[in-house]
């Protein structure tokens, strides 16, 4: 061998062993390494991973947007519920005056016949069914007998059917699970205690009482009257009504309006264990149960409010005890349907003489408009 080459063959070999290096690593980083090859990464190449600091950011991050979307998230489901809700209270109010274009008449409130006769009785619910389409239903109610008395088994499994229709979305606890209790011998009527299927929705009967009294500033004699009339020789009337009675105006008088929580009894949208253990089988929660048709309006002084100047009772959102107030798990206030149709929210701020004179029928009061 000549001596001259010597350094050009090493620097030849020295040439293609670099050559083979960068080979081998452009393969690597291309399709990974395979058996028998040398994975030569460089420490300066792109990385397949993330470090534990970059998680623990990554994780706070949609921790965040978790905290400021779910609020948003349960405003827009309890605005669909809300939504659902006034469109179940206009349905009803549809039924009703389809039911007064049948028989020139408007359902009653509740009705109960006592000996002489047989004992028998009834409420809203019950009369609207087939205006509700539900005649399957309603053939299934023997009108002969009581509905709710034991001895119609028939009677009562009907009564116990969850019906969508009557509640509202934003109650909690499901409509097969929410049943209430019936018992009338408080009012010393001969009838077992049952338990009913739910209902959302109560007439308004009609004003009397506390808030009678601090509405007009004078005591009112029986009360004032709403739309729908309790026709009973011992608790109410003996008419019925109709839409032509309602002298105040169908557009500014209600038929019925929202009272949730059945035999649980909520003060201040706190559940009151005192008052639910004294109430316990009349709070009339269920679809139908007589007294979900009778729900004078009273006023509570029970949810910590006041109105100036003096202070007073509060009826919207302050208790759902029957004949007190109304009730809904709605911030701000509830559904009431109007005698025209029409659905409308009322706020727990609405001044009691005008809400008495939406609830009477032909009170005659001189209001402005209040807009709702």
């Amino acid at each position: 061998m000549d001596i001259g080459t010597e350094p050009m063959c090493r620097h030849v070999a020295i040439g293609e062993r670099s050559t083979e290096r960068v080979a081998m690593r452009r393969k690597t980083r291309n399709s990974g390494s395979t058996e028998g090859e040398i994975n030569l990464i460089s420490p300066w190449g792109p990385r397949t991973g993330f470090t534990l600091v970059e998680l623990l950011v990554v994780i706070a991050i949609i921790g965040m947007l978790v905290g400021l979307l779910l609020p948003a998230v349960q405003a827009a489901r309890e605005a669909a519920r809300r939504t659902d809700c006034s469109n179940r209270s206009r349905q009803l109010a549809l039924a009703i005056h389809n039911y007064h274009s049948a028989y020139r008449k408007l359902p009653r409130a509740w009705w109960l016949e006592t000996p002489p006769k047989a004992f028998n009785g009834g409420n809203w619910m019950m009369a609207i069914l087939p205006q509700l389409e539900q005649q399957g239903l309603d053939d299934r109610i023997d009108r002969s007998i009581l509905p709710v008395d034991q001895l119609s088994p028939s009677n009562v499994a009907a009564l116990q059917t969850p019906m969508s229709i009557f509640v509202c979305p934003s109650t909690p606890g499901g409509i097969e699970s929410r049943r209430y209790l019936f018992d009338s011998s408080p009012a010393g009527l001969p009838f077992t205690a049952t338990n009913l299927a739910a209902a959302d929705f109560t007439p308004t009967t009609g004003v009397r009482g506390t808030y009678a009294n601090f509405a007009y500033g004078a005591s009112l004699s029986g009360g004032r009257e709403g739309a729908l009339q309790v026709v009973s020789p011992i608790f109410g009337g003996d008419q019925d009504g109709r839409f032509a009675d309602i002298l105040d105006g169908l557009s500014h008088t209600t038929l019925f309006g929202e009272r949730t929580g059945g035999n649980v009894v909520y003060s201040a949208g706190r559940e009151d264990p005192v008052a639910t253990a004294a109430l316990i089988g009349v709070e009339g929660g269920g679809w139908g149960d007589l007294l979900n048709g009778e729900h004078w309006l009273q006023g509570s002084l029970r949810s910590g409010l006041s109105w100036p100047p003096v202070g007073g009772p509060c009826a919207i959102n302050c208790t759902n005890a029957r004949g007190f107030g109304f009730h809904s798990f709605h911030v701000g206030g509830c559904h009431f349907a109007f005698a025209d149709g029409s659905i409308r929210f009322i706020n727990t701020s609405i001044e009691p003489r005008v809400f008495s004179s939406h609830v009477t029928r032909r009170g005659r009061e001189a209001i402005a408009d209040d807009g709702i």
